[in-house]
């Protein structure tokens, strides 16, 4: 009898060890579509288009934040999806983040541009 329970005991660890490979899998799924994000966007350093460190860290940060919402509310969900919304996750953000560099350089770039103006006016 006492051989049966630990038969018992030793199929629900061997379950609770799946689960956790399971779990180790889905940070997996999102680890990789992260660092493949970087990767691309790191591609771009030297261009214009490169976004900075500080644009890529937020990025970074949104999508691990949105993963681990979707995570919390989809327990049940397979890596194959859960990389597959980190990746949407990642491009959106990446997206995101071009839009506000583009904006923030046209900003600056209008500022400088202003600023020789006024200095042509104040000293001809």
């Amino acid at each position: 009898m006492a051989g049966g329970v630990s038969g018992v005991g030793a199929g629900s660890s061997a379950q609770r060890k799946q689960s956790t490979n399971t779990e180790a899998q889905k940070q997996q799924a999102v680890q990789d579509a992260i660092n493949a994000s970087v990767s691309r966007m790191k591609e771009d350093e030297g261009k214009t288009s490169y976004l900075g460190e500080g644009r890529i860290d937020k990025v970074k940060a949104k999508v691990a934040e949105e993963m681990e919402t979707f995570m919390k509310e989809n327990p049940n969900a397979t890596p194959e999806e859960i990389k597959a919304k980190a990746e949407e996750s990642a491009s959106k953000n990446e997206t995101n983040a071009g839009f506000e560099k583009m904006r923030d350089d046209n900003f600056f770039k209008k500022l400088m541009s202003r600023r020789k103006e006024l200095i042509r006016d104040m000293w001809g």
